[in-house]
Protein backbone atom coordinates (compact mmCIF):
# COMPACT_ATOMS: atom_id res chain seq x y z
CA UNK A 1 0.00 0.00 0.00
CA UNK A 2 1.19 3.59 -0.55
CA UNK A 3 2.25 5.02 2.22
CA UNK A 4 0.56 8.37 0.66
CA UNK A 5 -2.65 7.16 -0.09
CA UNK A 6 -5.10 9.25 -1.69
CA UNK A 7 -7.91 11.40 0.10
CA UNK A 8 -10.86 13.28 -1.35
CA UNK A 9 -12.74 15.43 1.20
CA UNK A 10 -16.37 14.19 1.39
CA UNK A 11 -17.82 17.64 1.54
CA UNK A 12 -17.18 20.86 0.29
CA UNK A 13 -18.38 24.25 1.82
CA UNK A 14 -18.26 26.19 -1.34
CA UNK A 15 -19.33 25.54 -5.11
CA UNK A 16 -17.13 25.67 -8.32
CA UNK A 17 -19.41 28.00 -10.14
CA UNK A 18 -19.22 30.20 -6.39
CA UNK A 19 -16.04 30.07 -6.10
CA UNK A 20 -15.29 30.93 -10.02
CA UNK A 21 -17.10 34.04 -8.77
CA UNK A 22 -15.64 34.89 -5.93
CA UNK A 23 -12.09 34.02 -7.24
CA UNK A 24 -12.51 35.94 -10.24
CA UNK A 25 -13.85 39.50 -7.92
CA UNK A 26 -12.16 42.25 -7.38
CA UNK A 27 -11.37 40.72 -3.75
CA UNK A 28 -8.09 39.97 -4.68
CA UNK A 29 -8.10 36.33 -3.83
CA UNK A 30 -4.71 34.41 -4.70
CA UNK A 31 -2.87 37.98 -6.05
CA UNK A 32 0.75 38.53 -4.92
CA UNK A 33 0.33 42.52 -3.65
CA UNK A 34 2.98 41.53 -1.08
CA UNK A 35 6.06 42.37 -1.29
CA UNK A 36 8.53 39.74 -2.24
CA UNK A 37 11.95 38.29 -2.56
CA UNK A 38 11.35 37.04 -6.14
CA UNK A 39 12.36 39.82 -8.37
CA UNK A 40 14.24 37.92 -11.73
CA UNK A 41 12.05 37.45 -14.95
CA UNK A 42 11.62 33.96 -16.75
CA UNK A 43 13.32 36.02 -19.83
CA UNK A 44 16.74 37.67 -18.79
CA UNK A 45 19.62 36.93 -20.86
CA UNK A 46 21.80 35.06 -18.28
CA UNK A 47 18.67 32.74 -17.53
CA UNK A 48 17.47 31.58 -20.56
CA UNK A 49 18.59 28.31 -19.72
CA UNK A 50 16.52 27.37 -16.69
CA UNK A 51 14.34 24.89 -16.36
CA UNK A 52 10.57 26.12 -14.86
CA UNK A 53 8.80 23.07 -15.76
CA UNK A 54 9.59 19.16 -14.49
CA UNK A 55 7.96 15.70 -15.33
CA UNK A 56 7.80 13.76 -12.11
CA UNK A 57 10.00 10.70 -12.07
CA UNK A 58 8.79 7.46 -13.83
CA UNK A 59 7.67 4.28 -11.31
CA UNK A 60 6.64 6.06 -8.60
CA UNK A 61 3.29 5.15 -6.49
CA UNK A 62 2.21 8.55 -5.97
CA UNK A 63 2.48 11.98 -8.57
CA UNK A 64 1.60 15.17 -7.29
CA UNK A 65 1.58 18.80 -9.48
CA UNK A 66 3.46 21.86 -7.74
CA UNK A 67 2.05 25.11 -9.55
CA UNK A 68 5.52 27.04 -9.99
CA UNK A 69 4.61 30.92 -10.19
CA UNK A 70 8.23 32.33 -10.64
CA UNK A 71 10.19 32.77 -13.17
CA UNK A 72 14.80 32.94 -13.50
CA UNK A 73 16.73 31.66 -10.74
CA UNK A 74 13.90 31.36 -7.97
CA UNK A 75 11.64 29.14 -10.33
CA UNK A 76 14.62 26.82 -11.40
CA UNK A 77 15.09 26.29 -8.10
CA UNK A 78 11.81 24.61 -7.13
CA UNK A 79 12.49 22.08 -9.58
CA UNK A 80 16.29 21.56 -7.98
CA UNK A 81 14.47 21.19 -5.06
CA UNK A 82 11.63 19.16 -6.49
CA UNK A 83 14.44 16.98 -7.98
CA UNK A 84 16.10 16.62 -4.24
CA UNK A 85 12.92 15.66 -2.97
CA UNK A 86 12.43 12.52 -5.33
CA UNK A 87 16.28 11.50 -5.00
CA UNK A 88 15.39 11.20 -1.17
CA UNK A 89 12.51 8.92 -1.31
CA UNK A 90 10.82 6.46 -3.38
CA UNK A 91 7.26 6.69 -3.20
CA UNK A 92 6.28 10.27 -4.59
CA UNK A 93 7.24 12.20 -7.96
CA UNK A 94 6.64 15.86 -8.84
CA UNK A 95 5.50 17.47 -11.81
CA UNK A 96 6.44 20.98 -11.57
CA UNK A 97 3.93 23.13 -14.09
CA UNK A 98 4.96 26.58 -14.78
CA UNK A 99 2.00 28.56 -13.97
CA UNK A 100 3.59 31.77 -14.26
CA UNK A 101 1.14 34.97 -12.86
CA UNK A 102 -0.94 37.40 -15.16
CA UNK A 103 0.05 41.00 -13.12
CA UNK A 104 -0.52 40.21 -9.63
CA UNK A 105 -3.37 37.41 -10.55
CA UNK A 106 -2.74 33.35 -10.55
CA UNK A 107 -5.06 33.12 -13.51
CA UNK A 108 -4.28 29.53 -14.56
CA UNK A 109 -4.25 28.36 -10.34
CA UNK A 110 -7.58 30.23 -10.31
CA UNK A 111 -9.27 28.74 -12.88
CA UNK A 112 -7.96 25.23 -11.77
CA UNK A 113 -9.41 25.45 -8.56
CA UNK A 114 -12.46 26.51 -9.93
CA UNK A 115 -12.86 23.85 -12.19
CA UNK A 116 -12.10 21.05 -9.67
CA UNK A 117 -9.02 20.20 -10.88
CA UNK A 118 -6.67 21.77 -8.95
CA UNK A 119 -3.12 21.07 -8.57
CA UNK A 120 -1.68 19.48 -5.13
CA UNK A 121 0.16 22.49 -3.96
CA UNK A 122 0.57 26.12 -4.70
CA UNK A 123 1.59 29.84 -3.62
CA UNK A 124 -0.03 32.20 -1.49
CA UNK A 125 0.83 34.97 0.51
CA UNK A 126 0.36 34.82 4.47
CA UNK A 127 -2.40 37.12 4.26
CA UNK A 128 -3.80 35.72 1.03
CA UNK A 129 -4.88 32.61 2.93
CA UNK A 130 -8.03 33.66 5.07
CA UNK A 131 -10.20 34.61 1.83
CA UNK A 132 -9.24 30.69 0.60
CA UNK A 133 -10.33 29.36 3.76
CA UNK A 134 -13.58 31.46 4.09
CA UNK A 135 -14.11 30.07 0.39
CA UNK A 136 -13.57 26.44 1.09
CA UNK A 137 -10.74 25.92 -1.60
CA UNK A 138 -7.80 24.98 1.41
CA UNK A 139 -7.11 21.77 3.09
CA UNK A 140 -6.20 22.73 6.79
CA UNK A 141 -2.98 21.62 8.11
CA UNK A 142 -3.65 21.02 11.91
CA UNK A 143 -3.31 16.82 11.91
CA UNK A 144 -0.14 17.35 9.53
CA UNK A 145 1.55 19.50 11.87
CA UNK A 146 0.40 17.71 15.01
CA UNK A 147 1.12 13.94 13.91
CA UNK A 148 4.36 15.76 12.93
CA UNK A 149 5.27 17.55 16.03
CA UNK A 150 5.07 20.69 14.44
CA UNK A 151 4.35 23.85 17.38
CA UNK A 152 4.54 27.62 17.83
CA UNK A 153 7.77 27.49 19.85
CA UNK A 154 9.59 26.13 16.56
CA UNK A 155 8.70 29.10 15.02
CA UNK A 156 9.58 32.64 15.33
CA UNK A 157 6.77 34.79 16.79
CA UNK A 158 5.69 36.79 13.96
CA UNK A 159 6.13 33.89 11.64
CA UNK A 160 3.46 31.59 14.09
CA UNK A 161 1.27 34.88 14.30
CA UNK A 162 0.97 34.80 10.65
CA UNK A 163 0.15 31.09 10.34
CA UNK A 164 -2.73 31.14 13.34
CA UNK A 165 -5.13 34.07 12.58
CA UNK A 166 -7.76 31.80 11.41
CA UNK A 167 -9.53 28.68 13.04
CA UNK A 168 -6.95 26.64 11.62
CA UNK A 169 -3.51 26.23 10.04
CA UNK A 170 -3.83 26.61 6.11
CA UNK A 171 -0.52 27.06 4.87
CA UNK A 172 3.02 26.55 6.06
CA UNK A 173 5.39 29.65 5.01
CA UNK A 174 8.54 28.58 2.83
CA UNK A 175 9.86 31.59 2.47
CA UNK A 176 10.04 34.92 4.79
CA UNK A 177 10.71 38.07 3.84
CA UNK A 178 11.86 40.04 6.37
CA UNK A 179 10.37 43.70 5.64
CA UNK A 180 12.64 45.65 6.14
CA UNK A 181 16.41 46.07 7.28
CA UNK A 182 17.89 49.24 5.99
CA UNK A 183 20.85 49.16 4.32
CA UNK A 184 22.88 52.77 4.11
CA UNK A 185 25.94 53.66 1.18
CA UNK A 186 28.71 54.40 3.87
CA UNK A 187 30.63 55.66 0.37
CA UNK A 188 27.23 58.61 0.10
CA UNK A 189 27.51 59.24 3.84
CA UNK A 190 31.51 60.04 3.60
CA UNK A 191 30.74 62.18 0.51
CA UNK A 192 28.00 64.19 2.88
CA UNK A 193 30.47 64.62 5.83
CA UNK A 194 28.17 62.28 7.74
CA UNK A 195 30.10 59.36 9.60
CA UNK A 196 29.91 56.64 7.42
CA UNK A 197 29.75 53.67 10.04
CA UNK A 198 26.73 55.25 12.52
CA UNK A 199 23.26 54.36 10.37
CA UNK A 200 20.46 56.20 11.80
CA UNK A 201 18.59 54.62 15.31
CA UNK A 202 15.22 57.18 15.09
CA UNK A 203 13.32 59.13 12.70
CA UNK A 204 15.32 62.02 13.47
CA UNK A 205 18.32 60.90 13.06
CA UNK A 206 17.38 60.02 9.46
CA UNK A 207 15.58 63.61 8.51
CA UNK A 208 19.02 64.99 9.74
CA UNK A 209 21.03 62.65 7.86
CA UNK A 210 18.83 62.97 4.69
CA UNK A 211 18.88 66.95 4.82
CA UNK A 212 23.08 66.33 4.86
CA UNK A 213 22.56 64.56 1.47
CA UNK A 214 20.32 65.73 -0.38
CA UNK A 215 21.12 67.47 -3.73
CA UNK A 216 19.33 69.18 -6.57
CA UNK A 217 20.25 70.48 -9.99
CA UNK A 218 18.23 73.17 -10.76
CA UNK A 219 14.64 71.26 -9.35
CA UNK A 220 15.51 67.79 -10.00
CA UNK A 221 16.84 65.76 -6.64
CA UNK A 222 19.84 64.32 -7.90
CA UNK A 223 20.25 63.01 -5.00
CA UNK A 224 18.71 62.02 -1.69
CA UNK A 225 18.98 60.45 1.93
CA UNK A 226 16.02 58.15 1.44
CA UNK A 227 12.68 58.08 0.00
CA UNK A 228 10.36 56.71 2.56
CA UNK A 229 6.78 56.50 -0.22
CA UNK A 230 8.99 54.09 -2.17
CA UNK A 231 9.95 51.17 -0.04
CA UNK A 232 8.33 48.35 -2.61
CA UNK A 233 5.40 50.78 -3.21
CA UNK A 234 3.07 52.48 -1.40
CA UNK A 235 1.42 50.19 0.69
CA UNK A 236 4.45 48.03 1.74
CA UNK A 237 6.03 51.76 2.58
CA UNK A 238 2.96 52.48 4.67
CA UNK A 239 3.23 49.45 6.45
CA UNK A 240 7.02 50.19 7.47
CA UNK A 241 6.57 53.23 8.53
CA UNK A 242 3.66 52.67 10.09
CA UNK A 243 4.89 50.32 12.46
CA UNK A 244 8.22 52.83 12.62
CA UNK A 245 5.72 55.38 14.51
CA UNK A 246 4.11 52.51 16.89
CA UNK A 247 0.83 52.60 14.70
CA UNK A 248 -1.34 49.14 14.48
CA UNK A 249 -3.10 48.40 11.32
CA UNK A 250 -5.56 45.98 12.99
CA UNK A 251 -7.57 45.64 15.92
CA UNK A 252 -6.39 43.52 19.00
CA UNK A 253 -9.05 41.16 17.93
CA UNK A 254 -8.57 41.27 14.40
CA UNK A 255 -12.17 42.09 13.43
CA UNK A 256 -11.84 45.94 12.81
CA UNK A 257 -9.20 47.54 10.31
CA UNK A 258 -7.45 50.41 12.01
CA UNK A 259 -5.23 52.44 9.13
CA UNK A 260 -6.97 55.33 10.68
CA UNK A 261 -4.87 54.88 13.84
CA UNK A 262 -3.05 58.32 15.07
CA UNK A 263 0.25 57.19 14.82
CA UNK A 264 -0.56 55.68 11.48
CA UNK A 265 -1.52 59.45 10.41
CA UNK A 266 1.45 60.81 12.51
CA UNK A 267 3.79 58.21 9.98
CA UNK A 268 1.91 59.35 6.62
CA UNK A 269 2.04 63.05 8.21
CA UNK A 270 5.99 62.53 8.31
CA UNK A 271 6.23 60.93 5.03
CA UNK A 272 4.51 63.31 3.03
CA UNK A 273 5.92 66.36 5.17
CA UNK A 274 9.33 64.63 3.60
CA UNK A 275 8.42 64.62 0.16
CA UNK A 276 7.63 68.66 0.49
CA UNK A 277 10.51 69.15 2.19
CA UNK A 278 12.73 67.75 -0.70
CA UNK A 279 10.93 69.49 -3.27
CA UNK A 280 8.30 66.64 -4.11
CA UNK A 281 7.55 63.36 -5.48
CA UNK A 282 7.90 63.77 -8.52
CA UNK A 283 11.09 65.69 -8.78
CA UNK A 284 13.58 62.63 -8.44
CA UNK A 285 15.68 61.75 -10.58
CA UNK A 286 18.66 59.44 -9.08
CA UNK A 287 18.78 57.03 -11.40
CA UNK A 288 20.13 56.63 -15.15
CA UNK A 289 17.20 54.41 -17.57
CA UNK A 290 19.84 51.39 -17.81
CA UNK A 291 20.12 51.06 -13.98
CA UNK A 292 19.24 47.34 -13.22
CA UNK A 293 20.31 47.13 -9.68
CA UNK A 294 18.16 48.44 -6.78
CA UNK A 295 18.73 51.90 -6.74
CA UNK A 296 21.07 52.48 -3.48
CA UNK A 297 23.66 51.07 -5.96
CA UNK A 298 23.71 53.71 -8.13
CA UNK A 299 25.12 56.27 -5.78
CA UNK A 300 22.98 58.73 -6.05
CA UNK A 301 20.88 57.40 -2.53
CA UNK A 302 21.86 57.28 1.12
CA UNK A 303 19.59 54.62 2.68
CA UNK A 304 16.84 52.30 1.46
CA UNK A 305 15.41 48.79 2.93
CA UNK A 306 15.63 46.45 0.87
CA UNK A 307 15.04 42.59 0.53
CA UNK A 308 17.26 39.98 0.66
CA UNK A 309 17.26 39.09 -2.68
CA UNK A 310 18.34 42.60 -3.73
CA UNK A 311 20.52 42.87 -0.87
CA UNK A 312 22.50 40.17 -2.23
CA UNK A 313 22.37 41.16 -5.52
CA UNK A 314 23.72 44.25 -4.89
CA UNK A 315 26.67 43.06 -2.72
CA UNK A 316 27.46 40.52 -5.41
CA UNK A 317 27.47 42.87 -8.22
CA UNK A 318 27.57 46.54 -7.07
CA UNK A 319 30.47 48.81 -8.12
CA UNK A 320 32.84 48.63 -4.76
CA UNK A 321 34.16 52.49 -6.38
CA UNK A 322 29.90 53.65 -5.81
CA UNK A 323 28.51 51.12 -2.94
CA UNK A 324 29.49 50.40 0.10
CA UNK A 325 26.65 48.76 2.63
CA UNK A 326 26.59 48.85 6.23
CA UNK A 327 23.30 47.09 7.58
CA UNK A 328 21.00 47.90 10.80
CA UNK A 329 17.36 47.80 12.16
CA UNK A 330 15.08 50.37 10.43
CA UNK A 331 14.90 53.59 12.62
CA UNK A 332 11.98 54.51 15.23
CA UNK A 333 10.12 57.24 16.07
CA UNK A 334 10.92 58.23 19.58
CA UNK A 335 8.04 58.27 21.91
CA UNK A 336 5.62 56.50 19.61
CA UNK A 337 8.05 53.08 17.97
CA UNK A 338 10.85 51.50 19.69
CA UNK A 339 13.81 49.16 18.00
CA UNK A 340 12.90 46.87 15.82
CA UNK A 341 9.49 48.07 16.14
CA UNK A 342 9.62 49.26 11.90
CA UNK A 343 9.80 45.25 11.36
CA UNK A 344 7.18 43.40 9.80
CA UNK A 345 6.91 39.66 8.06
CA UNK A 346 5.68 38.78 4.18
CA UNK A 347 6.53 36.02 1.96
CA UNK A 348 5.32 33.21 0.48
CA UNK A 349 3.32 30.27 1.93
CA UNK A 350 2.52 26.41 0.73
CA UNK A 351 -0.79 25.38 0.45
CA UNK A 352 -2.69 22.04 -0.44
CA UNK A 353 -6.08 22.68 -2.43
CA UNK A 354 -9.18 21.43 -0.81
CA UNK A 355 -10.13 19.17 -3.84
CA UNK A 356 -6.24 18.13 -4.73
CA UNK A 357 -6.35 13.79 -4.49
CA UNK A 358 -2.82 13.47 -2.64
CA UNK A 359 -3.26 15.77 0.32
CA UNK A 360 -0.95 12.93 2.27
CA UNK A 361 2.00 13.07 -0.69
CA UNK A 362 1.49 16.34 -0.87
CA UNK A 363 2.54 17.18 3.02
CA UNK A 364 5.56 14.93 2.31
CA UNK A 365 6.83 17.27 -0.15
CA UNK A 366 5.57 20.35 2.01
CA UNK A 367 7.34 19.42 5.18
CA UNK A 368 10.58 18.26 3.16
CA UNK A 369 10.32 21.86 1.51
CA UNK A 370 9.23 23.87 4.42
CA UNK A 371 11.00 22.49 7.67
CA UNK A 372 13.79 19.41 6.43
CA UNK A 373 17.02 20.72 6.79
CA UNK A 374 18.14 18.90 3.41
CA UNK A 375 14.67 21.05 1.91
CA UNK A 376 15.11 23.94 3.85
CA UNK A 377 18.77 24.63 2.44
CA UNK A 378 18.23 23.85 -0.84
CA UNK A 379 16.14 26.50 -0.96
CA UNK A 380 18.04 28.89 1.28
CA UNK A 381 21.30 27.80 -1.17
CA UNK A 382 19.83 28.29 -4.53
CA UNK A 383 17.53 31.80 -4.21
CA UNK A 384 18.00 32.85 -0.74
CA UNK A 385 15.23 31.78 0.20
CA UNK A 386 14.52 32.53 4.31
CA UNK A 387 12.59 29.35 6.00
CA UNK A 388 9.76 30.54 8.46
CA UNK A 389 10.93 27.00 10.84
CA UNK A 390 13.43 28.40 13.44
CA UNK A 391 15.34 24.78 13.98
CA UNK A 392 15.92 25.12 9.81
CA UNK A 393 19.89 25.39 9.55
CA UNK A 394 19.61 27.84 6.87
CA UNK A 395 18.31 29.94 9.50
CA UNK A 396 21.86 29.41 11.18
CA UNK A 397 23.47 30.11 7.60
CA UNK A 398 21.99 33.62 7.31
CA UNK A 399 23.02 34.31 10.83
CA UNK A 400 26.66 33.90 10.48
CA UNK A 401 26.76 35.50 7.11
CA UNK A 402 28.52 38.68 7.67
CA UNK A 403 26.15 40.82 4.42
CA UNK A 404 22.34 39.00 5.85
CA UNK A 405 22.37 38.44 9.42
CA UNK A 406 20.88 41.43 9.65
CA UNK A 407 18.12 39.42 8.48
CA UNK A 408 18.13 37.05 11.34
CA UNK A 409 18.37 39.52 13.85
CA UNK A 410 15.04 41.54 12.79
CA UNK A 411 13.12 38.05 12.35
CA UNK A 412 13.44 36.86 16.04
CA UNK A 413 13.16 40.19 17.20
CA UNK A 414 9.91 40.73 15.03
CA UNK A 415 6.14 41.34 16.25
CA UNK A 416 4.33 42.76 13.37
CA UNK A 417 2.31 40.98 10.11
CA UNK A 418 0.56 42.68 7.26
CA UNK A 419 -2.94 42.91 8.18
CA UNK A 420 -4.18 38.23 7.51
CA UNK A 421 -7.83 39.13 6.58
CA UNK A 422 -9.86 37.65 4.11
CA UNK A 423 -10.03 41.29 2.19
CA UNK A 424 -6.26 41.92 2.48
CA UNK A 425 -6.13 42.39 -1.12
CA UNK A 426 -8.34 45.44 -0.70
CA UNK A 427 -6.89 47.04 1.76
CA UNK A 428 -3.48 46.56 0.50
CA UNK A 429 -5.14 48.08 -2.70
CA UNK A 430 -6.53 50.63 -0.87
CA UNK A 431 -3.44 51.85 1.20
CA UNK A 432 -1.42 51.82 -2.81
CA UNK A 433 -4.23 54.23 -4.00
CA UNK A 434 -5.01 56.51 -0.82
CA UNK A 435 -1.44 56.53 0.73
CA UNK A 436 -0.32 57.89 -2.93
CA UNK A 437 -2.78 60.53 -3.32
CA UNK A 438 -1.63 61.94 -0.06
CA UNK A 439 2.42 61.89 -0.82
CA UNK A 440 1.30 64.11 -3.98
CA UNK A 441 -0.78 66.10 -2.32
CA UNK A 442 -4.12 65.29 -3.27
CA UNK A 443 -5.12 63.95 0.30
CA UNK A 444 -4.79 65.16 3.62
CA UNK A 445 -3.31 62.11 5.35
CA UNK A 446 -6.02 61.80 7.92
CA UNK A 447 -8.54 62.30 5.11
CA UNK A 448 -6.38 59.24 3.23
CA UNK A 449 -5.89 56.56 5.91
CA UNK A 450 -9.96 57.32 6.96
CA UNK A 451 -10.52 56.46 3.15
CA UNK A 452 -8.81 53.20 3.80
CA UNK A 453 -10.54 52.67 7.35
CA UNK A 454 -14.11 52.49 5.32
CA UNK A 455 -13.76 51.22 2.59
CA UNK A 456 -11.71 47.89 4.03
CA UNK A 457 -14.06 47.97 6.84
CA UNK A 458 -17.21 48.07 4.12
CA UNK A 459 -15.56 45.05 2.57
CA UNK A 460 -14.80 42.92 5.79
CA UNK A 461 -18.65 43.85 6.87
CA UNK A 462 -20.22 42.68 3.21
CA UNK A 463 -17.78 39.51 3.48
CA UNK A 464 -19.20 38.85 6.47
CA UNK A 465 -22.76 39.00 5.43
CA UNK A 466 -21.99 37.12 2.48
CA UNK A 467 -20.35 34.30 4.43
CA UNK A 468 -22.75 34.25 7.37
Amino acid sequence: MSPFPPTRPSSHSISRRRALAALATGAAALSTSACTVIDDGAVAPDQMDLELHKEPAPGRQNTIELFNIWGGRTGNAWVQLAEVYEASQSHTAVRVTYAPMSGNTQIRLQTAIAAGTPPDLAFCTPDEYPQLAGFGVIATLDRYMSEAGLAGDQYPAAVWDQMTKTDAIYAHPVLVDVNFPLFWNKKVFADAGLDPDVPPATIDDLDRMSDAILTKGGSQITRIGTVPWDYYGFSNSMYTCGFAFGGTFMSEDNEVATPDHPHLVEALTWMCDYAERVGGASRLAITSPSQTLPTIASGNLGLAPMTTADAQNVFLNGDPETVDLGAALFPYAEGLGEPGSATWLGGYDLFIPEESTQHDAAWDFLQFATVSDEGTMTNYESSTLVPGYSPSPALEALAEDPRLSIYHEALITCRNIRPTIPVSGLYTTSLDTNVSAAIYGQLSPEAALTKVADQVNAAMDAYRQENA
